[in-house]
């Protein structure tokens, strides 16, 4: 007959063994939560002061100190899984029934593998950052509990890569264009970014290679006048084709449309307060873009001059065409400098 102290024990061994299919489900869990954490969405919380993501970004940064902890932790949860296991059917059928032993692990195995493995998986691969941020102090102390024998495995799988010359590897802190945009729809899918700002992250990219000869207008469609028009002319023109901004070409005789060469533009808002002597007045100098230039660049060059249009011109300086800083921002996703100016021009600006 089992005495209050059997019972006692069997209750301790009974404890012992959840503890071990806790620590089962809470390693096999991280581990899942770890690989499916996004780096952009710890990035910017542990940035913020968030200290609890910046303790998974430490561990994003050193994987492979996580993923030592990792491995000790699941062993040392095999352990005492298969320790209790033994203890309980000791217990219950005394020494010596081995047939009991195998019976016990064959009927604890399926237990072990949905409450230990399948299920942890499955919650911390919906929920990783929520899980991982909630249980990351308790992963940190373990990291710190096994440290003197996670180390000794950091060193050994340190020597292996610098072995198959892949050591000295750091997470990249400025990523390439494909790492960026996998970062990009990942911080989309976290909620870290709108669908604007997503779009616009990605449109930079773009921005980055694609040529600004491409979204010009040549200089033979541009709309324009004469810089040597009055300001009635102008005024007159721009109300002719409905635009609010008028670029204007160094008039020189015998020069073709195709030759003309494009270098101001006035606003017609300032135009229609000054009298006609006044014009040169409030022309402004349209500033050059070399037509190697990406789209971002001429971005850049309009924002520098705080100008809504630009020239944009060959090697040897000859105008090939016009562009506008409303058009790459419409492209960019941007507001432009000169909201609500239209663009004078034929072509897709």
């Amino acid at each position: 007959m089992a005495t209050l102290q059997d019972w006692g024990q069997f209750f301790a061994v009974t404890l012992l063994f959840l503890f071990g299919l806790r620590l089962s489900a809470f390693f096999s869990g991280t581990e899942t939560g770890f690989y499916r954490l996004s780096l952009p969405r710890i990035g910017i919380d542990a940035q913020s002061g968030d200290r609890r993501a910046g303790r998974l970004l430490w561990f994003a940064q050193r994987p492979s100190y996580f993923v030592a902890t990792t491995l000790v932790g699941n062993n040392i949860a095999n352990y005492i899984i298969t320790i209790t296991t033994s203890l309980a059917t000791v217990m219950v059928f005394g020494h010596g029934a081995e047939w009991a032993e195998i019976a016990a692990t064959l009927a604890i195995t399926p237990v072990i593998f949905l409450f230990g493995e399948l299920l942890p998986k499955n919650v911390y691969y919906r929920a990783p950052f929520k899980r991982m941020r909630r249980e990351i102090p308790l992963f940190y102390g373990f990291y710190l509990l096994v440290l003197p024998f996670t180390f000794p495995l950091v060193l050994l799988t340190k020597a292996i890569e610098r072995l198959s010359k892949q050591g000295g590897r750091i997470p990249e802190m400025l990523p390439g264009r494909g790492r960026f945009q996998q970062m990009i729809t990942h911080g989309h899918c976290e909620g870290v970014l709108t669908q604007a700002q997503s779009r616009l992250a990605t449109n930079v990219l773009r921005f980055a290679t694609e040529r600004v000869s491409e979204s010009m207008t040549p200089a033979h469609r541009v709309l324009g006048i004469s810089n040597r028009s009055d300001a009635r002319t102008i005024l007159e023109f721009a109300r002719k084709f409905g635009t609010s901004a008028v670029i204007l070409f160094d008039e020189q005789a015998g020069q073709s449309a195709d030759a003309r060469n494009w270098d101001s533009y006035v606003r017609v808002g300032e135009l229609a307060t000054i009298q006609s002597a006044l014009v040169p007045s409030v022309r402004r100098k349209m500033p050059t873009i070399p037509a190697t230039a990406t789209k971002l660049e001429a971005l850049a060059i309009l924002h520098e001059h705080s100008t809504v249009f630009g020239v944009v011109v060959d090697a040897a300086g000859k105008v090939l065409g016009t562009i506008s800083q409303r058009g790459l921002g419409e492209q960019l996703r941007l507001p432009s400098v000169g909201r609500g100016v239209a663009s004078p021009s034929r072509a897709n600006d």
